[in-house]
């Protein structure tokens, strides 16, 4: 493997051209572990197709994702649609900032926080009073849980399995 290399699929550790493939890529299909390009796929990918566990682009799919159309576990753009995490505006399992439907209501995850740190200080003996519950419609949580394995689902089909190679090695 050449340190610099330029041209065609070219392959190096700082590569640019049409197919460059290296730890640095940059092109128009680049690969690499911080990939730039038009269609961009690495662990950090930036371009207009970008696929990563940080993917910045118009159409970006991944782990944590900023585009204009975003698809990941925690996803920020104009249309994004994640799986724990969402921003702007989409749909998720928690909703974050923006004009975004949150699947979990914000009641039931401040009360999950609550009781949580309750009961963490009543293993460590530290006195505290037992929060009051936030109650909830009974169809609330499990429809949540039901739309966030939907939406899991399609990020597996979507991103999860496009990212083969970058996370873990293919079959």
């Amino acid at each position: 493997m050449q340190v610099f290399a330029a041209g065609p699929g070219s392959v190096g550790v700082f590569a640019v051209g049409p197919m460059a493939v290296g730890v640095f890529g940059v092109g128009q299909h680049a690969t690499g572990f911080i990939a730039i390009g038009q269609i961009a796929t690495g662990f950090f990918a930036l371009g207009q197709v970008s696929t990563g566990v940080v993917a910045v682009g118009q159409l970006a799919r991944g782990v944590f994702v900023v585009g204009q159309l975003a698809i990941g576990l925690a996803a920020i753009g104009q249309v994004a649609l994640g799986v724990l995490w969402t921003g702007g505006i989409g749909v998720g399992a928690v909703r974050g900032f923006g004009l975004v439907y949150g699947l979990f209501p914000r009641d039931a995850i401040r009360s999950a926080q609550v009781w949580l740190r309750w009961y963490g200080n009543r293993l460590r003996n530290i006195p505290d009073d037992r929060p009051e519950p936030i109650s909830l419609p009974a169809w609330r949580i499990p429809l949540a849980v039901i739309g966030t394995a939907l939406i899991a689902t399609a990020w597996w089909f979507i991103a999860g399995r496009a990212m083969e190679g970058i996370l873990w090695a293919p079959d």
